[in-house]
């Protein structure tokens, strides 16, 4: 590979995905950062990880986070609620979401984010503008391929009894950007700045593979590093996305919270 390679963790915290109840202690924040931590040494570099915003009122999160920059990974933006529709969403609630979660995560650690990452890949051109209004450099929110569609459907069977973010799933419209977007970085210009766009990896051909860890638990590791090698070979830059599911066992998940997290066992 002739390029740049990355690897990103979408903190997707376990209390968000739980609705926020009293007294939880989230695995996300400890047993996974802990294991995320321990994978980076062993290998000797250092990711981004991109925080939700409303996660940081815990103070407990506040000094893990502090924890991470302290040992050099970027911390980037995931919005303040983590809602999937984001980039569906007015103009007023897109800046709201990420200025909140801009302004929180700057206070813990001392510096301003300059990167983002929209919940389930929820993307528009109206959220680009509004993260060039707010001084980002980059944003990794693109999902250039038609196996979104599936993943979402996934996404709305995992949220069936949970209907308020079931309707978030149904809301978005951004179901044309896989077919039309580019599957290459490319910049976005506005009145204040550029964007850079970092779309998700994905394998050359009409029907490419979106490359990240998941796919290694849906189609078996044998061919999911078959499809990241591809995907190295045919671009420049190579961003291998992770979440705290692929690094949490079902004995890290606190009694009496059920999930959908197949992978966990």
């Amino acid at each position: 590979m002739n390029g740049y390679a990355g690897i990103s963790l979408h903190l997707d915290s376990l209390g968000e995905a739980f609705g926020y109840p009293d007294g939880l202690y989230d695995p996300a924040y400890h047993q996974v950062l802990d294991r995320f931590q321990r994978l980076c040494d062993r290998f000797g570099i250092r990711g981004s990880v991109y925080a939700i915003g409303r996660d940081l009122q815990d103070r407990s999160h506040r000094s893990r986070l502090r924890w991470l920059a302290h040992n050099g990974h970027e911390i980037g933006n995931h919005s303040w609620s983590h809602y999937i529709n984001l980039g569906s969403m007015s103009t007023e609630e897109m800046r709201f979401e990420v200025r909140a979660s801009h302004f929180r995560i700057a206070d813990c650690i001392g510096t301003a984010p300059t990167g983002f990452v929209a919940p389930a890949w929820s993307f528009s051109p109206k959220l680009a503008k509004v993260l060039i209004s707010c001084g980002y450099e980059y944003d990794t929110s693109l999902f250039p391929t038609a196996l979104l569609y599936p993943f979402l459907f996934k996404n709305a069977l995992n949220h069936l009894n949970q209907p308020r973010k079931l309707r978030r799933v149904l809301d978005r419209k951004d179901w044309a950007v896989p077919v039309t977007t580019s599957r290459d970085p490319f910049l976005i210009e506005g009145q204040s700045g550029i964007l850079l766009m970092l779309p998700m990896p994905v394998t050359r051909g009409p029907l490419g593979m979106a490359v990240w860890h998941t796919t290694g638990f849906v189609f078996g590791w044998r061919r999911h590093f078959e499809w990241m090698r591809q995907a190295m070979e045919q671009r420049q830059y190579f961003n291998y996305v992770i979440h705290p599911a692929d690094l949490l066992g079902e004995e890290d998940i606190p009694s009496g919270f059920p999930h959908s997290l197949e992978r966990l066992s």
